[in-house]
């Protein structure tokens, strides 16, 4: 098992208090070739640092392409797990007898979302308020969401169906912050009486949903869900 306690220093403190070392959990990450390494590390550390962690022991080239992946086989998907995030919270969310696990690999496209923003928000595909309506253009209207705390609605046409049921329905979705909801009207705005929340239904995209969007799941989701 590695230590990461050489590498993780324990971090700034007030000088009043004593600098307690912060608790630890152990994790399981898979490489290209699928050999596993578990490493023991503090329970606040992100991907970021995991990933450069596994850089310095591997000696890689460090080219900013290097990403740590959730893989999560009953849905069929996995996600790469943002910098920021808290690789033990995520492990934490995974059931006891899920086959969930993690995967350090190569991503060129890991930064694409702030680099081209405007291929994960196809204009069709983002609402624009009447406020901002012709005061600016979509590549601005984008650039303010990514700069603020604003959400901007995301909407577009998903397959739902109610637990329960067989038979699959095509409906209009809008995520928005408060959750995401479909309408029982067509493409008509989703809100008052012809919105409903889309909880309880399963979903699903169809072919001509992805080749539409490239991935849908990287427009519905800033965490970048992508079919395995």
């Amino acid at each position: 098992m590695l230590c990461t306690q050489a590498y993780i220093s324990c971090r700034a403190c007030l000088k009043s208090q004593p600098c307690l070392p912060p608790s630890t959990g152990v994790i399981k990450v898979y490489s290209e070739d699928n050999t596993s390494r578990a490493v023991e590390v503090p329970s606040d550390i992100t991907a970021r640092d995991i990933c450069q962690l596994f850089i310095l022991k591997n000696h890689c080239i460090d080219d900013h392409s290097w990403t740590l992946f959730e893989q999560i086989p009953h849905l069929s998907i996995e996600r790469t797990i943002e910098d920021h995030e808290s690789v033990i919270e995520v492990q934490s969310g995974w059931g006891m007898d899920s086959h969930c696990c993690l995967y350090f690999r190569k991503n060129y496209a890991k930064y694409e979302f702030f680099k081209k923003p405007l291929d994960f928000f196809p204009e069709h595909m983002v609402s624009i308020s009447s406020e901002t309506n012709g005061i600016m253009n979509h590549s601005q209207l984008i650039q303010t969401f990514l700069s603020s705390s604003s959400c901007p609605e995301i909407h577009g046409f998903l397959h739902a169906k109610e637990h329960g049921r067989k038979s699959w329905k095509k409906f209009y979705f809008v995520l928005r912050r408060s959750g995401l909801y479909f309408s029982n009207k067509g493409t008509s705005k989703v809100g008052g009486d012809g919105s409903r929340s889309a909880h309880g239904y399963s979903l699903k995209l169809s072919t001509s949903d992805l080749s539409a969007t490239e991935s849908a799941g990287i427009s519905f989701n800033r965490s970048q869900y992508h079919l395995l």
